[in-house]
């Protein structure tokens, strides 16, 4: 046989088995649609929120991604004239926590309130809006949901993202040394591409069959936070500010080429939680250490019996000592809020939240490029984060729009919606509308059958077993904020 008909052979030998596969997988994919993220229900006509796609994100199966009401995760399969709103993102517009207690019935999220205030207005179009956000997931993974929900045809796209940069679906997963591994376009691209397919997926259910996971963790969640903090100097965050930016301009970039519009939110943080790890960044003996502990102790204690003054003296001298300790700048703001000194307050808080180790809370350059990329694209901006600082009155988010570090309550929920509601009509998306109506909460809460009783059920069982209690353990001022959560829950179960 000639050298040029021996490798040709060969070649046939290797291609061939693969295209076979490939067009098995194709034709399995068609007719199951396990990797898209829609599947359609013929019976009702609609496409509804396919939780095996969104569960490929994890390295290890969630269960229950979507349990709660299924209020705005199914669309029509045709679409008419309706006026489609898709909202991709993270846990907040996911309606977290209240999504994950399905006992309770509680569809709170900031889309569904938006879709509550929209259809209020009988001046616009009939509005389809589809949720397609999922705890967890960073602004790599929005990107590819986007990607994947583009033909199904929507009309605006809603980016809620910002929190989850660092560690994305796989927080307590992979160490920080890996974060910029697993946010490589290209080993992302070819690592999702496996996960979806069915040679993988049957390998992966033979490998649990055969090995089952007798516990849910790889490594203690504790004992995990600890190891892996990032300072606000490290170099992480310029890979990971890099990565946030290049995603959302790609998205942008995506959307108009298919004549799509596109609002970006800015992820809203609560300044007035404790952060999760502080240390001290500054060299010295075990003397200094010691001296630090016992200044520390002293502040608390002039803080706790009313004497500010004393407490910020003393934290001001340990703030010379160490200016990027989290803990000092946000005892230190707390003391400017009883002061009320709340432009001091909002400096400080913001250092606080900047410099917690524990990068769970969305840092400056997260809005900020938000912003940014809005002016830069002439795209819409929901600025949440300013729009609640003006709630507050203040110089910083206002602390009672929130259930825990990131997250809104109900009622926080609500009033974005009214902020997206609003930057809707000004920015002309409905043509010849320059104006709404807005309903109130408890209009809103009826629509969408929100009990508030259930609200507050759901905050109690947050603050008695959610995973922020088992961080409290870093803190125990995060306790306190959990206690004080709880008592206010019952409190308000207990008004008529």
């Amino acid at each position: 046989m000639k050298r040029s008909q021996k490798t040709f052979f060969y070649l046939i030998l290797f291609i061939l088995p693969l295209a076979l596969w490939m067009g098995l997988e194709t034709l399995a994919n068609w007719a199951t649609h396990r990797f898209d993220p829609l599947k359609r229900d013929r019976k009702k006509d609609t496409y509804y929120l396919n939780q095996s796609y969104f569960n490929d994100f994890f390295l290890f199966e969630k269960k229950d991604l979507f349990p709660t009401s299924a209020s705005n995760r199914a669309i029509h399969a045709q679409k008419g004239g309706r006026f489609r709103i898709f909202v991709v993102g993270e846990s907040t517009p996911a309606g977290y926590p209240y999504n994950t207690f399905p006992q309770f019935e509680c569809p709170t999220s900031f889309p569904n309130y938006l879709r509550a205030v929209l259809q209020y207005n009988r001046s616009l179009p009939e509005i389809e809006l589809l949720n397609a956000s999922c705890n967890a997931l960073n602004s790599l993974n929005v990107l590819d949901v986007f990607s994947s929900l583009i033909k199904y045809q929507p009309d605006l796209v809603i980016v809620y993202s910002g929190h989850n940069e660092f560690f994305g679906p796989n927080e307590f997963v992979i160490p920080k040394e890996k974060t910029a591994l697993y946010q490589n376009r290209t080993l992302y691209a070819l690592f999702m591409g496996l996960r979806r397919t069915f040679l993988y997926q049957g390998m992966l259910k033979g490998i649990r069959w055969i090995s089952p996971r007798t516990t849910g963790r790889t490594m203690d969640d504790l004992q995990w936070s600890r190891n892996n903090t990032v300072a606000f100097h490290d170099h992480l965050n310029q890979v990971v500010a890099d990565n946030y930016r290049r995603n959302l301009t790609d998205l942008i970039r995506l959307a108009r080429k298919h004549h799509i519009q596109v609002m970006l939110c800015t992820p809203v943080s609560n300044w007035t939680f404790p952060p999760f790890i502080s240390k001290n960044q500054f060299i010295g003996d075990q003397r200094a250490i010691v001296n630090w502990d016992s200044l520390d102790t002293q502040a608390k204690t002039a803080f706790n019996s009313g004497d500010m003054a004393k407490a910020l003296e003393i934290w001001q001298r340990l703030y010379q000592l160490d200016s990027t300790n989290a803990s000092v700048s946000y005892h230190a703001g707390m003391a400017f809020v009883r002061q009320k000194d709340y432009e001091s307050a909002g400096l400080a808080l913001l250092q606080a939240k900047d410099y917690d180790l524990l990068p769970f809370r969305a840092r400056t350059f997260f809005p900020v490029i938000c912003r940014d990329l809005a002016s830069r694209h002439s795209v819409l901006l929901a600025d949440v984060e300013s729009y609640f600082v003006q709630q507050s009155q203040r110089t910083y988010p206002e602390p009672s729009l929130f259930i825990d570090h990131v997250h809104p309550n109900d009622l926080g929920n609500y009033y974005i919606a009214l902020l997206l509601a609003k930057t809707l009509v000004d920015g002309g998306v409905f043509a010849g509308v320059t104006a709404l109506d807005y309903p109130g909460y408890e209009q809103c809460q009826k629509a969408l059958r929100i009990d508030p009783i259930n609200v507050r059920q759901v905050e109690v069982d947050f603050a008695e077993q959610s995973y922020i209690k088992m961080l409290s353990e870093l803190n125990p001022e995060i306790k306190g904020f959990l206690g004080r959560l709880r008592a206010r829950a019952i409190d308000e179960a207990k008004k008529p």
